[in-house]
């Protein structure tokens, strides 16, 4: 057998991420006005003392659980918008719409005030990062300014946020619905760029 060195750890190490740092303001924020309105209005105490007491030691872990996973929603949702903004931006296209959905299930935790924190958050991070301007310079053909530009792909992610959340939410209250397990919850690897 051939003598190869380990590169595993240093080409992990080595690898380049989208920048992401904005989640952890998404994580905190979001989770509160989820779980908040979760406990305050116990809505969901009887189903969960009929389908999930026996997976949680009460409802407060429940209703953070229940949190948990709107939030992993949301960050998957801005993931999936950030890989529709690269392919649109490669092939040299218009920026993708944001989409918001017509109606958005119980709690909409994306108020005007969470909305204008991320969108600055992600403004500010994305607005410094060099593979933002690498994207503006060389695969943007819009007219817009660099800075317009970045506060267009911030509508845009939080926009898939906030459509992530509501698909997430959907999933939890169709498993209510049908009384099933609440869906599994897992975030996506992180994005190479």
């Amino acid at each position: 057998m051939h003598d190869l060195p380990d590169t595993e750890e240093a080409d992990a190490a080595a690898e380049r991420y989208w920048p992401d740092h904005f989640k952890g303001v998404l994580r905190t924020a979001l989770q509160e006005r989820v779980e908040g309105p979760f406990l305050r209005e116990r809505a969901f105490e009887e189903l969960y003392r009929r389908l999930y007491a026996a997976s949680f030691s009460d409802y407060a872990s429940f209703c953070r659980r229940l949190a948990e996973g709107v939030v992993i929603g949301a960050e998957n949702g801005v993931d999936e918008t950030l890989e529709a903004i690269r392919r649109t931006l490669s092939r040299k296209k218009a920026l993708p719409e944001k989409r918001p959905l017509a109606v958005y299930f119980w709690p909409d935790p994306f108020d005007a005030d969470l909305t204008r924190i991320l969108q600055r958050e992600v403004f500010e991070e994305w607005g410094t990062h060099p593979v933002f301007r690498h994207l503006y310079e060389d695969h943007y053909t819009g007219p817009l300014s660099f800075d317009d530009f970045v506060a267009a792909l911030a509508e845009t992610a939080v926009s898939g946020a906030r459509n992530g959340a509501d698909g997430m939410l959907g999933e939890i209250y169709r498993a209510f619905l049908f009384e099933r397990p609440l869906p599994s919850f897992r975030r996506r690897p992180r994005l190479v760029r």
